[in-house]
């Protein structure tokens, strides 16, 4: 039945193609731009949950990004209430991110499009090679984060712009980075190199054991990155290099772990069009990643080596035609991914996992209306067929106002570690089912200018949205008291339901008061988590960020040709309760307590340098949030950025 299914959509969109004319899309386009809906799709392969179509949940501006004291993605997405951040160490050491209640496994991260993802565990999902100063925006969905490099093409007018940042702070941290963004005609390049050392982190009033483990958090970490592409092609090189202080990452009995990484990713992707109207993208990607984890720092006994390398081939095409003014797109494709894994402690094993799909669209201008449909399916080597999908519906009520309903199908296959993990206190279990889950989303979204300047902001938005989740073979840890050798064990949960609520109001302008926002996300999970013995399934409920970003002072400079210069400030005040209970490095079991923190940044800007000081845990709170490892307590440092390619035109 499946197949016939298919095989209609695809006669059906075969014959409307055939009807449409050049001269009535051409037209029909002047009246809509098609990335104006907002409407988001892209294919995961076996390591996260298939990521279907629904509107934007949310999106981090480069502005934002700069008014930000971070020098990772981790600090990012921290200061989003819909996303649940969880550090092991500083400073991009290792970091966990999970959405709507799920767990970090179930997250799909993407590299301007690619899929970066993690096939032995998703702890190490986050190894990203990208400096913090190339980063655009980072786009964050239902079940996926998709960061995404500045562009030359269309963010830069200028043919050249350089830059330099050096981050200087508290426990001997050192963080320098270099940025070349380079357009001509049709040919552009990306490409930052970063360096950070720190010899760990400080927290206020550790235990002794604590205090062993923060002596054993220090880190060494670089980044290089590269982004070239000319016409239709693109092309992407990075590599990471990390050397970090474990402390106590993975249990209690050591208190000198050590975890080194080492990263590689390349990606390409071509992209060919005809009248505007037919395209075809072919796409090709490979990343490595490899793990050497120590127990005890410099001691072979209890030492685990993991190589993981994944490797993917993409090819799609697309149709845009126009019957009696409704507009139409279908997208058609294939997505190939082999993962292959060689370890010491996992089984030597190599998945080959196919994906194929079809999406369509349609516009109703008239009415604002737009609709979309995925069909999406499966074929793995270890687990054979599985089907997933989403439909939504979105409605333009009036400018700057949508109205949303998303239904969607997810699937996630088991990581190497869920099936093979045999160390420490976890044990893998080889007979895990892959999860599955429908989502039911509802959601509204407004924005508008309150400026009749067309050259000044003055802008209120809200978006809002409420979901339902049905979680099953849902993926967990479970404590198993019976074995007493390795008590945590891999198992599908039966069913976990999720219910929740995100809400996000701000207003922005260009003047004294540049952006005043309040964010909230409360999620609620149909499971005891205390009872059932959960190890990762110890989700926030309630989260709420709000930020202030403000001028104090605007001035002209007497020379320089009369360039502005400003001094503000920005404050971040994020309070989270996390459910749950963790053990503490003593011995004990204490619930997570909620946790107030405070982030500061003080600023000087100019058209070609920047300094500002900024204070992450401005109160020095002591609070746990990830098991019994104690987080960081106020940490200060020293930025200074200059844009040399604007200072060299200004001198000149």
């Amino acid at each position: 039945m499946r197949k016939i299914f298919l095989l209609g959509i695809l006669l059906l969109t075969t014959t409307l193609s055939a009807f449409a004319g050049s001269e009535q899309i051409d037209s029909l386009r002047n009246q809509l731009n098609l990335q104006e809906v907002e409407v988001w799709a892209e294919r995961a392969s076996s390591t996260g949950y298939a990521v279907a179509l629904f509107p934007m949940t949310n999106e981090i501006s480069r502005d934002e990004i700069t008014a930000m004291p971070v020098q990772s993605v981790a600090d990012i997405l921290k200061y989003n209430a819909g996303v649940d951040v969880r550090t092991r160490g500083a400073s991009g050491a290792q970091a966990d991110v999970s959405l709507r209640g799920g767990t970090f496994d179930q997250v799909v991260i993407l590299l301007n499009g690619v899929n970066i993802t993690d096939a032995q565990t998703g702890h190490y999902s986050l190894n990203l090679p990208v400096s913090v100063d190339l980063i655009e925006s980072v786009e964050i969905r239902d079940n996926a984060i998709n960061i995404i490099t500045r562009s030359p093409l269309t963010l830069d007018l200028r043919p050249l712009t350089a830059g330099l940042r050096l981050t200087a702070g508290m426990n001997a941290l050192v963080n320098p980075a270099a940025t070349v963004r380079l357009s001509r005609k049709d040919w552009y390049v990306n490409a930052s190199a970063e360096y950070t050392r720190s010899d760990g982190y400080y927290a206020p009033a550790p235990s002794e054991k604590e205090q062993v483990a923060l002596d054993n958090s220090d880190l060494k970490l670089a980044n290089l990155f590269l982004q070239t592409g000319y016409k239709g092609l693109d092309v992407q090189l990075g590599a990471q290099y990390k050397d970090a202080g474990a402390g106590m990452f993975y249990g209690f009995g050591s208190q000198d772990q050590f975890d080194a990484t080492r990263t590689g990713f390349a990606a390409a992707r071509y992209t060919h069009s005809w009248e505007g109207l037919y395209e075809l993208e072919a796409n090709a990607s490979y990343r490595a990643n490899y793990d050497h984890y120590q127990w005890h720092r410099g001691q072979t006994p209890g030492s685990n080596r993991h190589f993981t390398q994944n490797a993917g081939a993409l090819v799609k095409g697309s149709a845009e035609y126009n019957i009696e003014g409704v507009l139409g797109n279908t997208v058609a494709g294939i997505d190939l991914r082999n993962e292959n894994i060689r370890s010491t402690n996992l089984r030597d094993t190599n998945r080959l996992n196919l994906n194929y799909f079809v999406e369509q669209r349609f516009v109703f201008l008239r009415h604002k209306l737009i609709m979309n449909v995925l069909l999406n399916g499966n074929w793995n080597t270890m687990f054979g067929h599985n089907y997933s999908g989403s439909a939504n519906l979105s409605y333009r009520h009036w400018s700057g106002s949508t109205v949303f309903l998303t239904a969607n199908r997810s699937l996630r296959m088991p990581t190497f570690t869920d099936l093979y993990y045999d160390a420490g206190n976890q044990l893998g279990n080889p007979d895990l089912q892959p999860e599955e889950a429908w989502t039911l989303t509802l959601g509204t979204k407004f924005k508008h200018n309150f400026s009749s300047d067309k050259e000044r902001l003055s802008l209120l938005y809200v978006q809002a949205d409420a979901y339902y989740r049905w979680g099953r073979n849902i993926i967990d840890w479970v404590y198993t008291p019976e074995d007493t050798r390795r008590p945590y064990h891999a198992q599908n949960h039966n069913q976990v339901d999720a219910t929740g609520v995100d809400l996000t109001v701000g207003y922005q302008r260009d003047r004294w008061l540049r952006r005043a926002e309040v964010s909230y996300t409360y999620t609620w999970l149909d499971l005891d988590v205390n009872k059932s013995g959960s190890r990762y399934l110890d989700y926030l409920s309630h989260k709420l960020v709000a930020r202030l970003e403000h001028d104090i002072w605007r001035f002209h400079t007497s020379s320089l040709n009369h360039q502005s210069s400003t001094i503000g400030a920005s404050w971040t005040l994020t309070w989270q309760k996390r459910e749950g209970q963790y053990n503490t490095a003593e011995g004990n079991v204490a619930d997570f307590r909620p946790v107030l923190l405070l982030d500061g940044q003080l600023f000087w800007e100019h058209p070609y340098v920047r300094v500002a000081v900024d204070c992450t845990n401005l109160t020095n709170r002591h609070y746990y949030d990830y098991g019994g490892i104690l987080q960081p307590g106020a940490w200060a440092k020293l930025t200074i950025s200059m844009n040399l390619y604007t200072l060299a035109r200004t001198l000149h």
